[in-house]
């Protein structure tokens, strides 16, 4: 089985030849979104980080997002803790980088034009993998030259948490790289976020339990901390911005 995650939206056809190439080399399929913003490799993390695990063992997370058109960007194929990954390296592991267990550099044909990269050096191999057969354009490579996004780790002191900004959704929730065991919140517990201004945030277990225009913190469906106001969009009211660091501060 191929999972599909891309920025080529619904309204071009590059999804479907990946997908008519799949089918037709009689694997599967399952196309999780084609609406990762272009060129997001974040976002691209975030959905893959989320998904995969869902999958069956053996299955093969083909992403392709921002691909880059020149040899600086490689293809990288990932052994993750459950799966494959396939896509380029340029990030898009960044979330579930401690989840890979071994990893190779797909090594590019002397005659694939770079505009073709997204089918062949991606699509290809993923193929040949769901398939149960090893591509043979493969370099092992340490984990270590993974690359990713540098997004800092939270830390924690007496008073505060400092975070980052790692997606903004279509509702304008702002979800943070924070678990949600990182630090044990009470319902009902006010927290101050230190970002664009001084607002405060109310514990909360879900959305339907804010009031008005009220900012509440909740931990999402994802074990991610997240900034939220009900019916609203906490992501422009805050001005909010990916990668941005921000501070929870207590009372």
């Amino acid at each position: 089985m191929i999972t599909l995650i891309t920025d080529f939206s619904s309204k071009e056809h590059y999804s479907g030849v990946i997908k008519g190439m799949i089918i037709s080399a009689g694997a599967e399929v399952v196309e999780i979104t084609n609406d990762i913003e272009p060129f997001d490799v974040l976002h691209a993390s975030y959905v893959l980080s989320n998904t995969y695990y869902y999958f069956p063992e053996d299955t093969v997370h083909l992403v392709i997002t921002d691909p880059g058109q020149s040899t600086s960007v490689r293809g990288i194929l990932a052994k993750l803790d459950k799966g494959y990954f396939v896509g380029p390296n340029n990030g898009i592991l960044s979330l579930i980088k401690r989840n890979v267990k071994d990893a190779y550099e797909i090594i590019q044909y002397s005659e694939m034009r770079p505009v073709d990269k997204w089918k062949y050096l991606y699509t290809l191999p993923a193929i040949k993998l769901s398939l149960g057969e090893w591509p043979d354009n493969l370099k092992r490579i340490n984990i270590s030259e993974i690359n990713d996004l540098n997004i800092p780790e939270p830390t924690l002191s007496m008073d505060r948490i400092i975070a980052s900004i790692i997606h903004i959704d279509r509702f304008g929730n702002v979800v943070l790289n924070i678990k949600g065991d990182f630090v044990k919140f009470s319902y009902g517990e006010e927290i101050f976020l230190n970002y664009n201004g001084i607002h405060k945030l109310t514990f909360r277990t879900s959305y339907s339990e804010a009031s008005g225009d009220e900012f509440i913190l909740i931990v999402n469906s994802e074990n991610y901390l997240e900034i939220a106001v009900n019916g609203s969009s906490a992501a422009e009211k805050l001005s909010a911005r990916k990668m941005d660091i921000i501070s929870l501060e207590f009372k």
